[in-house]
């Protein structure tokens, strides 16, 4: 069954790091009836040199702040040449636009497990940023949480001081970056050199009772998975992944 379309229109954008920007969407239709859950993401279709683009993109915020605001955040990594890259990097808000969604299974589960690892590279990271709430809730009640975020650089990761944040509140919420360019590591900051999967070994991972979710660059994840299935056990169903493709984008 085909989702509703809304249409929508960019009313504030900002910049979150050296590649990466938030657009903010304001539903033209103030009485729609748009529900999401945190982690899933919607198709953002857009006409640019002429003809109509459609792009997918992970919904930023979290459903508490829509619900009070009515306002959808996406984050967008900027690709060399890309036509939706183009297009946001230059518009001016009052750009028309139509979304259709919510699609994703990359949702929390019901059941809370003990302990939940979120890997993300880039705007990979946003679907957990749109989780912090409940995230927050569930290390309150014991659950251990590491978001891990994966980026070349410091300044391309996003959404940093707010994850930090929540890490400082909650002894059982860790939260890591790995940085695989960086020249020099700032280790008192849980940075570290390398790449997502290679912190696994320091979370005495449970394969029967923990759960594990991969975000973004495809290369990260299958590298990943391979990992977990191989070296610690782990079956496919209790990793959770989304491949972000950024051809054309």
């Amino acid at each position: 069954m085909p989702r509703p379309s809304y249409p929508v229109t960019l009313i504030s954008k900002k910049p979150l790091s050296a590649n990466t920007i938030e657009l903010t969407l304001a539903f033209d239709d103030k009485e729609q009836h748009f529900h999401y859950t945190a982690g899933q993401f919607v198709q953002l279709l857009f006409t640019a040199d002429g003809q109509q683009h459609k792009r997918s993109y992970s919904i930023a915020n979290t459903p508490e702040n829509f619900n009070q605001y009515g306002h959808l955040n996406i984050a967008i990594s900027f690709v060399e040449n890309g036509i939706a890259s183009s297009l946001f990097k230059t518009a001016d808000t009052g750009l028309s636009m139509e979304l259709t969604g919510p699609f994703g299974i990359l949702t929390l589960p019901d059941a809370h497990e003990r302990q939940l690892i979120l890997g993300g590279t880039g705007t990979g990271i946003a679907p957990y940023h749109a989780m912090l709430s409940e995230l927050e809730k569930r290390a309150a009640q014991g659950c251990n949480i590491s978001v891990i975020t994966g980026a070349r650089h410091r300044n391309e990761s996003i959404y940093h001081d707010a994850f930090q944040k929540t890490a400082e509140k909650y002894a059982n919420f860790h939260y890591l970056t790995c940085l695989s360019r960086e020249a020099s590591i700032h280790t008192e900051q849980n940075e570290y050199t390398g790449y997502i999967q290679e912190r696994f070994i320091d979370l005495s991972l449970d394969p029967d009772k923990d759960l594990v979710y991969l975000c973004g660059n495809p290369g990260m994840i299958t590298d990943a998975t391979s990992l977990l299935i191989n070296q610690f056990g782990f079956v496919s169903k209790k990793i959770k992944r989304e491949k972000y493709v950024y051809s054309g984008h």
